[in-house]
């Protein structure tokens, strides 16, 4: 069964992921308890939330004695008319409630009459009902659309009972749910699922986006039928030591162990982002097999630059695909464009006003259009109000595209040479202005904090201070969505720390957001500003035991702990 949608070269390569494993681990035991915990998992595309799903799954299956049923429906493979939706997702139930031979697949089950007949093999009559209803309505003339989907929606919990037991069910891609409310009998089909979710005691949801703007307004904000009934948890690209595992799996057939400078490189250019690193992994692969290259970092940048600028590659082809799936669902055609041009060449991000001058429009349409690109993900807008793209690679790939740089074969290693030196001083200036990158590094650091003793001026303090060890450094979104941090270090102690990567000076009221988020986490609070701290910040931060670091302190503290 597994087989089918989770291929045994992505179970070989499944990296790390632990802490969201063990949360699902978590909620699938608690419904056990009769307490259900239903998940909500955001992220960018392609950052690894499928593949940590099938890895559950896989999991799971291996304990033939659970009482947990699990499931996995990727929602973008179910047709979206009402009947069809309700038919074939019911057909996906079927398939992982029945246990079929392993050459069977999902879609065998789309079948109304093997649906029927696969029922009764189970040999509960309260399922045999259920189901001969579902189906008595579905060949009416004009079936009731509300019905069948909220039959297909119950459908787990049915089973449950008949059976007697529990079912965790993970939904992918979830927003695209919202295409069933084009129907005029539906309209409201978070509304619906709700209503069915709060029905059920015997089933357990964790659902799945890339859509990061979308997931936020279904499951955090208060007029969204699903608020508060999801935690939500963000899925983020690999720290330092994941990616360096995930690179030795993927370059052992090159070198075992990889060198130090090849993993640094590929974390580089890839930024942790999994697909990213796969990609460039693969390039160094036939870069080293095929044209007798060396292992070593100039080979990794230029397997990033062929992979983002050459046609082929795999990470121009995804940015592609991102890009042209999002503008379809923005209003317009050339302004959206024009806006992505302008601001790729900007990697400080940009103000509206910046915007409006350059293209030379009012700032209101180009407000408009700055809307619909927050909502796809394109960009994002930062607390000092300038819009920034989300992924730095996304924003090098349309600065190059739009000025009609492709490669469409392997150029002469001269001009090759040229772009990769043009590409990465791109890159890395991108990346260190948005802040990605540097989020990313804090974390690392902290991982390396091992009882160091440092100069406490480094954090803020008087004298030698000594640094703790932390087992577990991540993101951290409080499951009511309210509290944010960069980084919530755990272990010997418990840091709550916020990165602000921007030439403008942190003041009182920002101190004061993060002491209170503190406090809540039950935390030492660390402030790390690139554009340091207003002197009434210094102040309360020393008087509150507010540890606080600038750009110059926080270089200085990676080198200290290097050695």
């Amino acid at each position: 069964m597994l087989e089918t949608i989770y291929p045994e070269e992505e179970q070989l390569f499944f990296t790390d992921r632990e802490h969201l494993l063990s949360l699902l681990s978590l909620s699938r035991d608690l419904l056990l308890q009769g307490v259900r915990k239903n998940l909500a998992l955001s992220g960018f595309r392609r950052v690894g939330k499928t593949l940590a799903l099938k890895e559950f799954l896989r999991r799971c299956q291996l304990d033939k004695e659970s009482a947990v049923q699990v499931a996995y429906i990727d929602l973008p493979r179910l047709s979206f008319t009402p009947e069809t939706f309700a038919i074939q997702f019911l057909g996906y139930l079927l398939y992982w409630f029945c246990n079929p031979s392993p050459e069977q697949r999902p879609e065998a089950f789309f079948d109304p009459s093997l649906q029927l007949i696969t029922v009764g093999q189970l040999g509960n009559q309260e399922l045999t009902t259920y189901f001969t209803r579902f189906h008595h309505e579905l060949e009416k003339e004009k079936p009731d659309q509300h019905l069948l989907l909220e039959m297909a929606f119950n459908t787990p919990e049915v089973y449950a009972r008949a059976m007697n037991r529990k079912v965790m069910l993970l939904l992918d891609e979830f927003p695209e749910i919202l295409s069933l409310n084009n129907y005029p009998q539906i309209r409201d089909s978070l509304g619906l699922f709700r209503s069915v979710l709060q029905s059920q005691s015997h089933v357990c949801y964790v659902v799945a986006g890339s859509m990061i703007s979308l997931m936020e307004r279904i499951f955090l904000q208060a007029d969204s039928p699903l608020f508060v009934h999801f935690q939500m948890e963000t899925v983020p690209p690999f720290g330092r030591g994941d990616s360096d595992t995930l690179v030795q799996k993927r370059l052992e057939l090159l070198a075992r162990p990889v060198s130090g400078e090849v993993l640094a490189a590929v974390y580089q250019v890839a930024r942790g982002h999994p697909f990213y690193t796969y990609a460039v992994c693969m390039h160094v692969i036939e870069s080293v097999s095929l044209l007798q290259k060396p292992l070593n970092t100039a080979t990794v940048q230029e397997a990033f630059t062929l992979e983002t600028l050459g046609t082929n590659g795999r990470i121009y082809n995804l940015c592609r695909y991102f890009l042209e799936q999002s503008l379809k669902d923005v209003r317009g055609d050339t302004m959206p464009q024009a806006i992505l041009q302008v601001m790729g060449k900007e990697p400080g991000g940009m103000a509206l006003s910046e915007i409006s001058t350059r293209l030379k429009r009012p700032s209101g349409p180009i407000h408009q259009v700055m809307n619909w690109l927050l909502d796809v993900d394109l960009i994002e807008q930062r607390e000092d109000k300038t819009y920034v793209f989300r992924d730095p690679v996304l924003q090098i790939w349309v600065a190059y595209y739009y000025s009609g740089v492709e490669l469409t074969g392997l150029p002469s290693q001269k001009v090759l040479s040229s772009l990769v030196a043009e590409l990465m001083e791109r890159y890395e200036r991108t990346a260190n202005e948005l802040g990605l990158a540097k989020e990313s590094q804090v974390r690392e650091l902290l991982q390396r904090f091992d009882g160091q003793e440092i100069k406490g001026e480094l954090l803020g303090l008087d004298g030698p201070f000594q640094l703790p060890t932390f087992s577990q450094v991540l993101p951290y979104l409080s499951p009511d969505g309210q509290v944010e941090v960069d980084a919530l270090a755990e272990g010997s102690q418990r840091w709550v720390v916020e990165i602000k990567w921007r030439n403008k000076r942190v003041g009182l009221k920002e101190l004061h957001v993060l002491a209170q988020k503190a406090h809540n986490l039950n935390g030492r609070p660390w402030y790390i500003s690139q554009g340091g701290f207003t002197p009434e910040a210094e102040t309360f931060a020393s008087e509150n035991q507010i540890l606080f670091s600038n750009r110059s302190q926080i270089e200085a503290l990676g080198k200290a702990i290097r050695g």
